[in-house]
């Protein structure tokens, strides 16, 4: 049986780029040799590149995502996402293969771009019925009257990048004034809209969904 050819997707345009590297190292442990011939790409924001074993590097074809290995054109046969933050979470990536009729793991570009945006998911979650957290929109370009804005919230609060994960750039804030402030200026730095939202104290379920030949 001839192997199937796995791009291996990592890296990203954002701070979780070194959370992507690690994820993707993990995924290629556990990946069976007898079956993939796994890629290491490598999506940075000089380029996209496939790194070999002795870390040379070669552009990614972004027409056909492909790759020329001493001559040859090599396409694959699915894409494993390994990418945390933009473009591997934000629906960008998944758009990107839907139109290239390419398979990959991960929700669609749809979900992705719904789930990526905190603010976004909310409102969804909220309009289904589902209590969630009050909370409050800021954007870099119109900072006038933040403190007013925010005033109606519960502390203490959590300030984070209303498109990112990982954790980065998010701050818990137990009072309003200076550590508020430096709270949003951390944040600030991963992303130009940022979410402040009430804390909720309860326990935490992490659930995993996994869909394969149409069943759950």
């Amino acid at each position: 049986m001839s192997l199937k050819h796995i791009a291996l997707v990592t890296g990203g345009y954002s701070g979780e780029a070194v959370i992507s590297y690690k994820t993707a190292k993990t995924i290629q442990q556990h990946l069976d040799d007898s079956l993939f011939k796994t890629y290491w790409i490598d999506i940075t924001p000089d380029g996209w590149f496939y790194v070999s074993q002795d870390d040379s590097k070669i552009s990614v074809d972004r027409n056909d995502f492909s790759i020329t290995i001493e001559g040859i054109k090599r396409k694959f046969d699915a894409v494993f996402i390994a990418l945390h933050g933009t473009p591997g979470e934000d629906g960008k990536l998944q758009g990107y293969f839907d139109m290239l009729g390419l398979p990959y793991t991960s929700c669609n570009a749809l979900t992705s771009a719904i789930t990526f945006n905190k603010r976004v998911a909310t409102a969804v979650a909220g309009a289904a019925g589902i209590p969630v957290a009050k909370s409050v929109l800021l954007l870099r370009e119109d900072l006038s009257g933040w403190e007013e804005k925010v005033s109606h919230l519960k502390f203490p609060v959590f300030v984070k990048p209303n498109n990112g994960g990982s954790s980065i750039g998010m701050s818990k804030v137990e009072e309003g004034g200076e550590p508020l402030r430096l709270a949003l200026e951390k944040a600030f730095k991963e992303d130009s809209q940022v979410l402040v939202e009430e804390m909720i104290v309860g326990r935490e379920f992490t659930v995993g969904v996994f869909k394969s030949a149409g069943k759950i």
